[in-house]
């Protein structure tokens, strides 16, 4: 999709703090700092915002109280961003399941949030396909915004955040259910097999993020095996330390431009879906088209011509 002679490129998978870094104080930098990153690419830019690192630290701690301070500080940036740029994403804990199902009610019902997650099952010690996940899945399946799930990219060799993930999408058909960075880590033959045999049994509520664009013969195989519709974009970016904040484009885990290797740029990575075998159809399924229906985003975003 091309949208005032740019590409539009949506990425679900951004980690934006809404406080300080240290958590004791309010956010030390603008939301200015994040558009210059986004308004840098000749790409037209989407993001979709979770928390990151103190929220993270805070919801470990204390998910009851972590859990509206950490959407808290989201909805600060998300409400400071000009229109159509900047999504939020609910923070959610099934230990404190109430404080979770108020959190989606109140954010995608009342303040336009179009996701739940980053679930972080790995590192906060909780299972995904647990009874009070399943609850959470299905609330947020009812307000129409997919929960995002952390699948590990290298960790865990046999899969098992991943047969999680796949395990709560089959115990809440009704909901939709994002594998983050599913593509581009040493486990990714193994989630798209994964995937592959949930779609030949009927499974029609998951979708994969690619985070790692240049690793082509998994992208290839993804795109082959489960189809171009099942992608988005998930880059896993993350506003470290203070502004200025690294390029878009950049590779996890790196921090600077100068380690990255090849340029931080959009048109970097749709060049790594074109020598991956996607045409131009695609690639705009993948940068823009299956988000904007997967979200909810028709109207919310820029009109493409």
């Amino acid at each position: 999709m091309i949208v005032d002679g740019r590409r539009l490129w949506i990425d679900s998978h951004i980690h934006v703090r809404g406080w300080s870094e240290d958590g004791q104080s309010p956010r030390d930098f603008s939301v200015d700092d994040i558009m210059r990153v986004m308004d840098a690419d000749l790409a037209r830019l989407v993001w979709i915002i979770s928390y990151s690192f103190p929220g993270i630290r805070a919801i470990t701690a204390d998910p009851a109280r972590g859990i509206p301070w950490a959407n808290e500080g989201q909805l600060g940036l998300v409400q400071e961003a000009p229109s159509g740029r900047v999504f939020g994403s609910i923070a959610v804990h099934p230990a404190a399941l109430e404080e979770s199902l108020e959190a989606i009610e109140l954010y995608a019902g009342e303040h336009g949030f179009v996701q739940v997650g980053e679930v972080l099952g790995y590192s906060m010690g909780f299972e995904l396909d647990s009874q009070a996940m399943v609850k959470i899945a299905r609330k947020a399946g009812e307000f129409g915004v997919p929960v995002q799930c952390h699948v590990s990219t290298a960790g865990q060799q046999d899969g098992e955040q991943m047969r999680q993930t796949i395990s709560l999408a089959r115990m809440a058909p009704e909901a939709q259910i994002i594998a983050a960075h599913a593509i581009g880590g040493r486990n990714s033959y193994t989630h798209i097999t994964a995937a592959q045999v949930y779609f030949e049994m009927g499974g029609r509520n998951l979708w994969l993020e690619i985070r790692d664009f240049n690793t082509r013969e998994w992208v290839r195989a993804a795109v082959e095996r489960l189809g171009a519709e099942r992608l988005i974009v998930g880059t896993d970016w993350i506003a470290r330390g203070q502004p200025p904040f690294p390029p878009y484009g950049i590779l996890f885990p790196h921090e600077s431009a100068d380690e990255n290797p090849y340029p931080c740029t959009v048109a970097s990575l749709e060049s790594f879906l074109r020598e991956s075998g996607c045409g131009d159809q695609d690639i705009s399924r993948i940068a823009a088209e299956n988000s904007i229906a997967l979200f909810g985003l028709q109207g919310r975003v820029p009109a493409a011509s």
